[in-house]
């Protein structure tokens, strides 16, 4: 097998087109470690898919596959079809928990949801664990399978071929970040699937093979069969049974994870939404499971005519070092058949495979030793640059590392079996501790600890030649690590209150598991439906099964068979495209509003300590004076009370249902609407007991509120109708950012006044990074004249209600409304999107208000 200078040529073309983009985007990754590893969390679900589907696709996959195949036929593929259960739940039940999470990497996870010093063991010793030695145990995998494509198609030693793969990869990985990665991804998943299909075609094309046909007819029925001899329990046992009722969901392996995990939870942290993540996550599954499979088995099967046996392989290519020779090496074997620009877009698309898993591999890697481990616990105060600059080297160290360990390997079968060993019984930890509050840190650390030590014990014994299958380890190993983890689940102290609150507020899982935490801390429900979510699983799961199955029964030539796989696949299909659009509609932020909202709570129980205060220079009515003694600004008449122009505005923007939040001592307000009959605004009544600040009013109102968005107001300002509508258009959390000059220029507020107001620091896309309460002079020069104001006139969905019921007092000794946002905000990533209002607010604060507001109010129609 010699490559000519146009299969060069092709290769060294690809090399240029694939690594452009890692040029292109290496200042964006430089910029900080969320661009460097998720992207910004800008990525779109499609980029994001492929990604993950380039990333499972390397140079020991087909390797992997061929093996199987050449020792247990096409059902021994059942060791990682069996995943599709696992791919499928993290789709519909995990996906969406993950990006709402907003954890830079998924190890920062344990950290959110564990609390104390074990939280941050488990942290630092996943970040070693599976950053630098599960990960390079990986690496080496791929690694190997490379050595032997180079050694049987171009011929070179080992050493060779890993010094090349070393500089390509350091020099993609190093510069690219997880942008660069993706977007090359996306190239190099068109190129190596290409060579895919083209190495399937030239396989069959082959006078020993004879095209389909041939190929069926002199490979035996049992090779060929989808699922194992049910006469021989033992392989059913193994192949089938233990797959997809135990393998599924105990066994923790990278791209595979029970609830996800590794580079799969790195994409989803990195798409721009939970609608994103999920459906990223769905494609993944789709062209995993069902596109790519048949053309690798059919070189499997191809090669079991043209190489029946391993001796006729090293025959062929006796410049092979004979210790690489196996099973696995047919596939690169079966490349030999290709002819000149075939044979170079293969290497080209292998070489392509290959960087998209390594680099994938490495940024993972880097991201859990750099942001887990270096920025967490050896230096926590450098600067982003530093970070990024510190992730570039060990990336470069991690792949030497990765070098070293590919020395130890023999085939990419026995490091599958190895690393599903060392994961084997902690899956279901990681199912269950998004949906069980009673999952703690030592639960993760008992069931790690056992796992590696079992496994290792029965890798070791293998070793010294004792006859070990690899069922008897799998399950031995799950039994083990279960009973384990258990146990220590229950002798050890559960998670800190307040950190499963915290984590139940951000994440919002649904379920039973949760609801002793829901009902002692008075948290609202989740907007996810377990039962949308099991039968998406179940849905899903059936419509790449019969993908799979009815291709393959179609290249059989098996027609009965593939309509009633078409069958299943076009109903199960059918129920997706309507149940989707239903989980999407859960599926967003913290701050998405989906439907136009109709409810409004008002603040109406302040103290009006301003208006009490005498003015002997304020004429004033009778009733408008008695109304300003008491305090309740929202019930000075002008020619009717003030109340009534505020509802009358929000029923002119489309609010039906108003909640007035009062104190136990405004019977007046209650009985001026009881008299009144309000017709085009349902008025209801919160009481707060105590005047505690504006977030213990959103709070009062909660009943009213529950599952809705909502807008908040003051009771004594008057907002323009047009403001109040465009407010209630958006799609997200938002509030007006009223501009300073044209509130004093339009309205009746003062600019000393004004000078007091919040002022919001909004960032370059337009949301509210930071709102300052009583800014200082330095802080208002700061943020520059045109900062805008706010007028505490909010646009909020119920998330809003954890964070006011943690929100600290402020140093009035209140609990503030505008402090729950942006902990919200800081804490729980709540985007706010700061609209530019140029439009007055009429402000009733004291009793010098009265005549200007009642100037321009007064001929203004009020309709109930």
């Amino acid at each position: 097998m010699h490559p000519t200078s146009l299969d060069w040529t092709i290769v060294v073309i690809s090399i240029a087109i694939s690594f452009a983009p890692a040029i292109l985007l290496a200042r964006r990754a430089g910029r900080s470690t969320a661009e460097f590893f998720t992207s910004g969390r800008a990525a779109p679900w499609w980029l994001i898919g492929v990604s993950m589907v380039a990333t499972t696709f390397s140079t020991d996959t087909p390797n992997l596959v061929t093996n199987f195949v050449r020792e247990g036929g096409v059902a021994n593929n059942w060791a990682w079809w069996a995943f599709l259960l696992t791919g499928m739940a993290t789709v519909f039940f995990y996906a969406r928990l993950w990006r709402r999470s907003r954890v830079l990497t998924d190890l920062e996870f344990y950290e959110i949801r564990y609390s104390g010093k074990p939280a941050q063991f488990v942290r630092g010793f996943r970040a070693l664990y599976l950053g630098l030695f599960f990960n390079c145990m990986i690496m080496a995998a791929v690694n190997l399978a490379a050595v032997k494509i180079a050694n049987v198609v171009l011929g070179w030693p080992m050493g060779k071929t890993l010094a090349i793969c070393t500089v390509l990869n350091i020099a993609f990985a190093a510069t690219s970040g997880l942008w660069g990665v993706m977007v090359t991804d996306l190239i190099q998943f068109g190129i190596a699937m290409t060579g895919s299909f083209g190495a399937a075609y030239f396989a069959l094309k082959q006078p020993a093979v004879g095209g389909l046909s041939g190929l069926f007819r002199q490979i035996p029925a049992t090779t060929l069969a989808f699922v194992p001899d049910f006469g021989d329990w033992r392989l059913t046992l193994s192949l089938l049974v233990i797959p997809l009722t135990v393998q599924w969901w105990s066994v923790w392996y990278p791209g595979a994870e029970p609830g996800g995990g590794s580079y799969i939870a790195q994409r989803m942290l990195a798409a721009k939404s939970e609608r994103d993540a999920l459906a990223g996550t769905l494609f993944f599954n789709v062209a995993h499971y069902a596109l790519r499979p048949w053309p690798w088995v059919i070189v499997a099967l191809a090669s079991m005519i043209v190489f029946p046996n391993l001796s006729d392989i090293a025959a062929t290519f006796p410049y092979v070092d004979p210790h690489l020779v196996g099973h696995d090496m047919a596939y690169s074997a079966m490349l030999k058949f290709l002819p000149t620009g075939f044979l170079g877009l293969m290497i080209a698309g292998m070489l392509a495979a290959y960087v998209s898993t390594l680099s994938t591999h490495l940024n993972w890697g880097t991201s859990y030793l750099v942001h887990d481990f270096y920025r967490r616990f050896v230096r926590r105060d450098a600067d982003e640059r530093h970070y990024v600059f510190i992730g570039r080297i060990v990336t470069g160290l991690l792949m030497l590392a990765a070098v070293g360990v590919t020395y130890a390997l023999d085939s990419a079968r026995q490091s599958f079996n190895l690393l599903m060993s060392i994961g084997a019984g902690t899956g279901l930890i990681y199912l269950l501790r998004w949906f069980w509050w009673r999952i703690n840190a030592w639960s993760e650390i008992a069931a790690m600890a056992s796992s590696f030590v079992v496994s290792i014990a029965f890798f070791a014994a293998q070793k010294s030649g004792v006859a070990i299958d690899a069922t008897t380890v799998l399950l031995v190993t799950i039994v083990v690590t279960t009973v384990v983890w258990i146990a220590a689940t229950y002798l050890t102290r559960p998670t800190e209150p307040a950190t499963l609150e915290r984590f139940y507020t951000r994440v919002r899982p649904a379920g039973p598991g949760w609801r002793a935490v829901r009902e002692r801390m008075g948290l609202g429900p989740s907007p996810d439906s377990l039962a949308d979510s099991l039968l998406g699983w179940v849905l899903g799961v059936a419509f790449i099964y019969a993908a799979l199955f009815g291709s393959g029964s179609l290249l059989y030539g098996r027609w009965a068979q593939g309509l009633v796989w078409l069958a299943v696949f076009l109903v199960s299909g059918w129920g997706l495209v309507m149940l989707l659009p239903r989980l999407w509609s859960g599926s967003r932020s913290e701050g998405a509003v989906g439907t136009p909202p109709t409810k409004a709570v008002v603040l109406a129980r302040g103290l009006g300590t301003r208006m009490r205060a005498p003015d002997a220079g304020v004429g004033l009515s009778a009733a408008q004076a008695a109304a300003a003694n008491s305090g309740m600004k929202a019930m000075i008449e002008i020619d009717r009370p003030f109340l009534d122009y505020v509802l009358s505005a929000l029923a002119d923007a489309g609010f039906t249902d108003v909640c007035l939040v009062i104190g136990p001592e405004h019977t007046a307000i209650r009985e001026h609407y009881a008299r009144s009959a309000p017709s085009r605004v349902r008025v209801q009544f919160a009481i707060q007991a105590k005047p505690l600040g504006t977030a213990d009013a959103v709070l009062a109102a909660a009943e009213f509120i529950g599952n809705d968005a909502f807008v908040v107001l003051n009771s004594d300002n008057y907002y323009p109708v047009e403001v109040l509508r465009t407010l209630r258009e958006q799609h997200e959390a938002a509030l007006p950012a009223f501009d300073r000059d044209a509130l004093v220029r339009d309205g009746n507020i003062p600019a000393e006044r004004i000078a007091r107001y919040a002022l919001l620091d909004v960032d370059a896309e337009g949301y509210l990074r930071r709102i300052v309460e009583k800014p200082d002079e330095a802080t208002a020069r700061a943020l520059g004249a045109g900062a805008a104001v706010s007028m505490n006139l909010w646009l909020l969905t119920p998330a809003v209600l954890g964070t006011c019921r943690r929100v600290p007092p402020s140093p009035r000794g209140e609990l503030e409304l505008p402090n729950a946002v942006q902990l919200a905000i800081d804490e729980f990533g709540v985007r706010v999107r700061a609209i530019p209002v140029r439009a007055a607010v009429l402000d009733l604060s004291q009793r010098g208000d009265i005549p200007a507001v009642a100037e321009r109010l007064r001929g203004t129609p009020v309709r109930l």
